[in-house]
């Protein structure tokens, strides 16, 4: 399968994940007589849940290039690099900065 976009990507993993929470709470309603619509309603934020999938996506597989703009670069990474093949061969713009540094820790 290839994938052009990283928006094709993270549509096909909240598709994805809403059929399989989908599934699992009918299953659980059904063993437990419990009622569908309550327990989605309590336990699913389907908004919350595709927020933390596009976070997750973008600091796994999104460039970390600057363009033009200022902006990071919206394609994926290419080659187990940080970058798309553009950004492998030149970073005319910069990287972008990690917003939660690493720091060792005291010894």
């Amino acid at each position: 399968m290839k994938y052009k976009s990283i928006n094709f990507i993270t549509n096909h993993l909240i598709e994805i994940t809403h059929k399989e929470s989908e599934n699992i709470i009918n299953k659980l309603c059904e063993d437990y007589s419990l009622n569908n619509n309550e327990i989605t309603k309590k336990y699913i934020n389907a908004d919350e849940i595709n927020n933390n999938i596009k976070k997750k996506l973008n600091c796994e597989i999104r460039c970390q290039g600057i363009i033009k703009s200022g902006s990071q670069c919206a394609r994926t990474r290419k080659n187990n690099s940080e970058f798309c093949l553009i950004h492998q061969k030149s970073l005319k713009f910069g990287k972008k900065h990690n917003s939660h540094p690493k720091v060792d820790s005291p010894e």
